[in-house]
């Protein structure tokens, strides 16, 4: 087997094992998102598209208005930029898209709807 089809193996292998993932564009104004790391909790109240605004638990962590950008596969540059996975690490920009945030791997999501949160209330 070559190189190239060891590569192929495991992304293939990577892709049918995948955990479920959040498409960014399914999120909605008034939605909220938790993301939880291996050291930070990140609340996320989706304003539109993928701006939203950011509270965590940490004062040393970004806060306020960011864009959330997607996902980067461990230590690498490379992003799936329309997702949100488990193992993945959630990058998002803030100050103005000045500065760029790349967390510790994901270890949970959480999602609430906006519509969940009427149906609810």
């Amino acid at each position: 087997m070559s190189d190239e089809s060891d590569w192929m193996h495991v992304v293939k292998g990577h892709v049918a094992d995948a955990p479920p993932e959040i498409e960014l564009r399914q999120l909605l104004p008034g939605d909220r998102l938790r993301v939880v790391t291996l050291n930070t909790t990140y609340d996320f109240l989706i304003i539109e598209g993928r701006k939203a605004e950011l509270t965590t638990e940490r004062a040393d962590r970004p806060s306020g208005l960011v864009r959330i950008n997607g996902c980067t596969f461990g230590l690498s540059s490379t992003i799936k930029p329309d997702a949100l996975f488990s193992g993945g690490n959630l990058e998002f920009v803030f100050d103005d898209g000045r500065m760029t945030h790349t967390t510790t791997a994901i270890r949970e999501l959480h999602w609430l709807r906006t519509a969940d949160k009427a149906a609810h209330s």
